[in-house]
């Protein structure tokens, strides 16, 4: 009974966590901070206050227009990764534009 704490330790040394997008393309468009617009700046700033299990997807048009969603409180990071996604994408598609949105956080 005494070595059962260990358990959670074992299943996590095995978990990897998935790479954002702007882990893996630091030098896109989209991962320079500097450039984001006022509201997204804001919702970035909204979002840095969570502390579940959280995702931020960006996207960006061709005439400069940003668009972002992000999720909190889910059960995984995956989890909330698709679904921050899909707000980002559904928000961009209406726009019109045939860009795709990335998890940026």
């Amino acid at each position: 009974m005494k070595y059962l704490g260990l358990i959670p330790l074992f299943l996590l040394a095995g978990c990897q966590s998935t790479s954002t997008f702007c882990e893996k393309e630091p030098e896109s468009n989209l991962c320079n901070q500097k450039t984001y617009h006022y509201n997204t700046d804001q919702a970035l700033k909204e979002f840095e206050t969570k502390k579940s299990k959280k995702a931020f997807a960006l996207g960006k048009t061709e005439d400069g227009w940003e668009f972002y969603g992000y999720s909190e409180g889910y059960r995984s990071k995956k989890k909330a990764s698709k679904r921050a996604l899909e707000e980002c994408q559904k928000r961009l598609d209406k726009h019109g534009s045939k860009n795709k949105c990335e998890v940026i956080l």
